[in-house]
């Protein structure tokens, strides 16, 4: 029996690090590789707010993305497709698991709060360095090895509306 369309989405997302991320904006048209983290549907990456890109998100909270697989012929692409809204993490407990959860993913990343390591710490004062979070309201999944030339779309909830 096959995985879920789910699973498979889910084992995909574990298994890669980086979001290829298109905003439009008062930057213009701009794409930007961030490193994510992702939990109960949602991505979360950190930005400097000043970039291009971040301009352009602060601005318009909505950005495209995909998540792929560097290849060489067409019959092995895999990879994802999505779009949603984008909105800065300000929820103290919910930035200070992000930041556990990106920490650990890349250790490396404490270099962007200068050699701070304590989530606590970095969700009281991220800096320039803030978080953001993506909830895909389309997402496509694609696996020509598989499912040649066809993308399976994941059902997914509509994102809630400001009131």
């Amino acid at each position: 029996m096959s995985a879920s369309l789910s699973d498979r989405v889910l084992a995909y997302l574990t298994g890669h690090t980086t979001l290829n991320l298109a905003t439009t904006g008062p930057g213009g048209l701009w794409a930007a590789a961030v490193l994510y983290v992702h939990d109960g549907g949602h991505l979360y990456f950190t930005s400097v707010a000043a970039t291009r890109h971040g301009q352009n998100l602060v601005a318009t909270r909505h950005g495209a993305g995909t998540i792929n697989d560097d290849v060489t012929s067409w019959q092995s692409m895999k990879g994802i497709q999505l779009e949603g809204p984008i909105e800065p993490v300000e929820d103290r407990d919910e930035l200070t698991r992000i930041v556990a959860a990106y920490l650990a993913r890349f250790p490396f990343s404490a270099a962007l709060w200068h050699g701070v390591n304590d989530p606590e710490v970095i969700a009281a004062d991220p800096g320039s360095h803030g978080f953001f979070r993506i909830t895909p309201t389309r997402l496509l999944f694609m696996d020509n090895e598989h499912s040649p030339g066809g993308r399976e779309e994941l059902p997914l909830a509509p994102a809630p509306r400001a009131t």
